[in-house]
C-alpha cells in the first residue's frame, strides 16, 4: 500500500507539470515559462561538493578521493590521499575501480565498434578479414591482427559518427533549473545527483541524428523524464514540438510534444527490464532523424522502437534531464556520452549468441551467409552456392558465432581500461607510471598506453560487484588493517 502512495504522489507530480503547461499554453503562447509563480528557476550549475581528484573505490563501497602515483606488482598500488602525509599503498585484492578526473581526447575517427567474446569493445577501423585474422587499426597501437574466434560482433557506424560530449568529469557546463530547493542537482565523484523536481539541462550542440547513453540510478520512487533536442537548457518546455522519454521504477513512455498541442501526447510504453526490484541500468537511446525513430536500448537489449511522428524535425540543440522524486529519494547520472551521427539506423546492439555469420544490412534486412573475406571495402558472402560482394556501406552489422571466451585465470592484476570515446580493453598489468602503461592483452598481445589515455580502470573483473552506487559519503576508513 505504501509503494502505491508512493506511485500515486510520483504520477501527480508529473501531472501537475504537465496541467500547468496546458494552462499557461491557452494564456499565452508567447510567455509560456515566464510566469515566475508557476516555474521559478535559477539558471544555475550543480553544485560540487566534495573533494575533487580522482576516485578510488572499493568493493565494500568505501571510497578515497586524491591520486593514483602509480602500480608495482611487488608494492602494490600507491594512491596519494589529500589527508595522508605519503603515499598510502594498496594490494588490489579489495579495489573495485579508479576513475581519474580527467582523461585526454582520444585522436581517432572511427569506422566501426567491436565486441569481443571476453566483454571487451573498441572502436577502430576494420581494413580486411583473411586467414581467420581480422585486421584492426586501433588509436593506441596502429594496425594490428585479431582472431576471428575473438570477435562476437562489428557495427559499422553511421557517416559523420562524432562524439558530442563524454562525462561528466565537472559540472561546468550544466544547467539546473530549480522547482522545488535549493541544489535539486550537484555533482559528485563523476556522477550528477538529483534529489528534488528541477531540471538539468546542457547544449550539447546536436543537428542531426544521435546516441545517448548514461547510466541511471536510483535509491526509491522515481520519474526521470529526458527531453530530446531541447531548446530551452532552464526549464521544460512542452511548447518545444520535441519528444520526452520517460524513465520509472517499472516502466518507459514515450510523448511526443507537437508545437502548438494543449496537451502533450502519449505515444506508447513499454515495461522495464529487469523488473521493480533492480535499483540501477545502463540506457542507450538512438534518435534517427532520418528516419523519424526513437528507439530504446536497456543494458544494451532492445526494448522498443517508436515513430517520433515529426518530434525531431525541429527542437533545439541540447539535452534535458527532468527528476521527479520524493523527499529522501535521489537519483543519479553518470558515464554520459553522446554521439552525433547521419544517414543509416544503428542496428540491435544485444549481443545474442548465433550459431551462424549473420549480416545486418542499411534496409533492415539480414541475412545468415558465410563471411569468406573483407577486402577492399567489400564483404564476401558465401550464401548457399552463390558467392556475393557487398559494399560495405551496406552493412550495419556483422555477428559471428563462437562459443564464447574460456576464462581467463583471476589474477590480483588482471584490470580492465575504459577510454575516452568509448571502449574498453582488459589485460595483465605489469607496469603503471608516469612514463607509461604496460600489459599484455589475450586478444592483442604486448598493449602500452599514454597514463592520461585512461578514464577508468576495473579491478577484481570475475568477482561480483555490489551496488553502492549511492555510497557517496562512504569515505574508507581503518588504514592500518
Amino acid at each position: 500500500m505504501k509503494d502505491k502512495r508512493l506511485r500515486l504522489a510520483v504520477a501527480a507530480l508529473f501531472i501537475c507539470s504537465t496541467l500547468c503547461s496546458a494552462r499557461a499554453r491557452a494564456q499565452d503562447l508567447d510567455a509560456i515559462f515566464s510566469v515566475p509563480n508557476i516555474f521559478p528557476t535559477n539558471n544555475t550549475s550543480p553544485e560540487a561538493i566534495g573533494p575533487s581528484g580522482s576516485v578510488l573505490q572499493f568493493v565494500d563501497g568505501a571510497v578515497l578521493h586524491g591520486q593514483l602515483e602509480g602500480m608495482d606488482l611487488e608494492k602494490g598500488l600507491a594512491w596519494l590521499d589529500p589527508e595522508a602525509q605519503s603515499p598510502i599503498h594498496l594490494r588490489p585484492n579489495h579495489l573495485d575501480f579508479i576513475r581519474f578526473s580527467h582523461a585526454e581526447k582520444v585522436s581517432l575517427v572511427p569506422t566501426c565498434h567491436l565486441r569481443f567474446v571476453n566483454g571487451d569493445d573498441l572502436f577502430g577501423s576494420i581494413s580486411n578479414l583473411e586467414g581467420g585474422q581480422f585486421s584492426f587499426r586501433t588509436w593506441f597501437g596502429g594496425m594490428m591482427t585479431i582472431p576471428r574466434e575473438a570477435v562476437r560482433n562489428i557495427t559499422f557506424l553511421s557517416r559523420g559518427y562524432r562524439i558530442a560530449y563524454e562525462g561528466p568529469y565537472d559540472a561546468a557546463g550544466w544547467v539546473v533549473g530549480n522547482n522545488t530547493a535549493p541544489q535539486c542537482w550537484v555533482y559528485r565523484d563523476g556522477a550528477l545527483i538529483g534529489s528534488g523536481s528541477g531540471t538539468l539541462a546542457r547544449d550539447m550542440g546536436l543537428t542531426n541524428s544521435s546516441t545517448i547513453e548514461f547510466d541511471l540510478a536510483w535509491s526509491g520512487p522515481y520519474a526521470l523524464l529526458v527531453h530530446l533536442y531541447s531548446e530551452a537548457l532552464d526549464h521544460l518546455d512542452y511548447n518545444n514540438g520535441s519528444c520526452l522519454v520517460e524513465f520509472s521504477q517499472s516502466q518507459i513512455t514515450f510523448h511526443h510534444t507537437p508545437a502548438l498541442a494543449p496537451l502533450h501526447s502519449f505515444i506508447g510504453g513499454a515495461p522495464l527490464p529487469g523488473g521493480p526490484d533492480q535499483r540501477k541500468m545502463h540506457v542507450t537511446i538512438q534518435c534517427n532523424k532520418e528516419e523519424e525513430t526513437i528507439a530504446v536500448f536497456v543494458n544494451n537489449a532492445l526494448v522498443k522502437t517508436w515513430n517520433a511522428e515529426g518530434g525531431l524535425k525541429g527542437g533545439g540543440r541540447g539535452l534535458l534531464f527532468q527528476g521527479v522524486v520524493l523527499s529522501g529519494v535521489t537519483i543519479r547520472l553518470s558515464n554520459i556520452k553522446i554521439a552525433e551521427w547521419q544517414g543509416r539506423y544503428e542496428p540491435d546492439t544485444s549481443l545474442t549468441t548465433t550459431n551462424d555469420d549473420t549480416v545486418h544490412f542499411v534496409n533492415h534486412d539480414q541475412t545468415t551467409a558465410k563471411i569468406t573475406n573483407i577486402k577492399d571495402g567489400k564483404v564476401s558472402l558465401a550464401l548457399d552456392a552463390t558467392n556475393l560482394e557487398v559494399p560495405l556501406e551496406r552493412v550495419t552489422q556483422i555477428n559471428l558465432p563462437g562459443p564464447g571466451a574460456a576464462p581467463e585465470p583471476p589474477t590480483p592484476w588482471q584490470v580492465r581500461a575504459h577510454f575516452p570515446g568509448g571502449g574498453s580493453l582488459s589485460f595483465q598489468l605489469a607496469r603503471w607510471d608516469k612514463q607509461g602503461i604496460y600489459g599484455k592483452s589475450a586478444i592483442f598481445g604486448p598493449v602500452a598506453f599514454q597514463p592520461g589515455s585512461i578514464r577508468q580502470v576495473e579491478f577484481n573483473l570475475s568477482r561480483p560487484k555490489e551496488d553502492y552506487a549511492f555510497a557517496v559519503d562512504k569515505q574508507f576508513e581503518d588504514l592500518d588493517e
